[in-house]
């Protein structure tokens, strides 16, 4: 792994571009706002945008069918400055599509989004940007984050990047296949507004693990910028879109990455020890997220459509375990005491 740094040299490139970018009034950032009007949020992620102290950026509110109160408060913001446009559609887009609409109307060098339930450290920009800048041959940049509940308090650390520096793309997409689960996460994603741009956030792929697809083709020709700073805070308040139980995800998630595959395979037919290295860390992934939805279900009638899926992956001895384990007493109550502990470990293994 490449260490970024931040010589003297590379510290003061950076701050004369950004004032002779601020002096021809060209938006080196454009922050896109994908909203369907949460309005329990929406306001919190608007202020942390507002206290970002990074300056040189535009605003791209892109409304997806909000309703009318939302509506109001988008109104009010964006008569607050005037780098804010709003782009509404009446009829609600998919996910991937409103993404796509902001990266066409982006005008900065790079593109953001800000999620209308998430909130950003102040100096979210600042450093995402200067690692890029630094940082030539990477794609996108992203940080370390934590996970918030509906009222903003602290549940989990991700802690997932041990330094800052760069990876390889070939390492990234072989790291994001082995954990299977977002290490960066695509809210606190910084893109290069070209790179993004030419591939697009596909439209055919599920808004379920179909930001995986994405980032890894990106990956196959750029390397990857991280932060070990914790800049970003996701929250989980049960209505995000990504919300789904593990007997349904973890099957779709193995069907994306399997997908992901064959497109890699199609396109270097000559990396065959690599591709085979990714397909079995997908099926190993398989068995290892069906086992956490298990631990984690939060009644008996997802343990058992989790069980019945690791025995159709010829894990019979595994589900045999399970079994016993239950007859013992281990209920649903009881594993889920467990899941602090278990993802404490799982964390700190690399798994």
């Amino acid at each position: 792994m490449r260490r970024i740094g931040k010589p003297p040299s590379v510290a003061n490139r950076f701050r004369h571009l950004k004032v002779l970018r601020t002096a021809v009034n060209s938006p080196l950032v454009s922050i896109c706002v994908p909203t369907i009007g949460r309005l329990e949020y929406l306001s919190s992620a608007l202020h942390s945008l507002r206290e970002q102290t990074y300056e040189n950026y535009e605003v791209i509110v892109l409304d997806n069918a909000s309703g009318s109160e939302a509506q109001s408060v988008l109104a009010e913001f964006a008569l607050t400055s005037s780098n804010v446009r709003i782009l509404r559609v009446d009829e609600r887009v998919s996910m991937f599509a409103n993404f796509n609409r902001g990266i066409r109307a982006a005008a900065g060098e790079y593109v953001v989004f800000f999620h209308d339930d998430d909130n950003y450290d102040p100096s979210f920009l600042d450093e995402h940007i200067a690692a890029l800048e630094a940082n030539p041959c990477a794609a996108f940049a992203s940080c370390n984050w934590n996970v918030i509940d509906g009222e903003g308090r602290l549940t989990i650390r991700r802690r997932w990047i041990a330094k800052t520096g760069t990876w390889g793309g070939r390492y990234f997409i072989e790291r994001l296949i082995r954990r299977g689960r977002s290490e960066l996460a695509t809210p606190a994603l910084v893109f290069r507004r070209d790179v993004v741009k030419a591939c697009g956030f596909d439209e055919r792929c599920p808004i379920h693990w179909g930001d995986f697809t994405i980032l890894m083709r990106i990956a196959e020709r750029w390397d990857v910028a991280v932060l070990a700073d914790t800049l970003f805070s996701w929250r989980a308040h049960g209505k995000n879109s990504s919300s789904m139980v593990f007997s349904r995800s973890i099957p779709l998630r193995t069907q994306v990455l399997h997908d992901y595959c064959a497109e890699y395979a199609a396109r270097h037919p000559d990396d065959s020890a690599f591709l085979g290295r990714l397909r079995r860390l997908v099926n190993r992934g398989h068995n290892q997220g069906l086992l956490w939805g298990w631990l984690v279900a939060s009644d008996d009638v997802e343990s058992s459509a989790c069980r019945r899926l690791l025995q159709s992956s010829s894990r019979p001895t595994t589900v045999r375990v399970l079994r016993l384990l239950e007859s013992a007493g281990l209920t649903v109550d009881c594993r889920r005491a467990l899941v602090p502990a278990a993802r404490y470990v799982i964390d700190l293994i690399g798994i």
